[in-house]
């Protein structure tokens, strides 16, 4: 089950995790996924609660993850 307060927190900790684990900063990030470092830092931070599928998927590719990997673990 999804809890979309719950689920939002979860994917923007995923997100940074993933990123940080692969040591990319939201500028590196950002050239690689066509997905501006701003927009990245707010989705991180919480600040911006909502991404298209779009979205997710060039960062998803940009990290070279499968969207389930930032997905499927913010179920709740």
């Amino acid at each position: 089950m999804y809890r979309e307060e719950l689920f939002i927190e979860s994917f923007a900790n995923e997100l940074r995790r993933k990123r940080e684990e692969q040591s990319l900063t939201l500028s590196q990030l950002a050239e690689n996924s066509s997905v501006s470092a701003t927009f990245t830092m707010r989705l991180e931070n919480g600040k911006r609660k909502n991404a298209s599928i779009e979205v997710i998927f060039k960062l998803a590719n940009a990290l070279e993850i499968d969207i389930s990997d930032l997905v499927q673990k913010c179920k709740i």
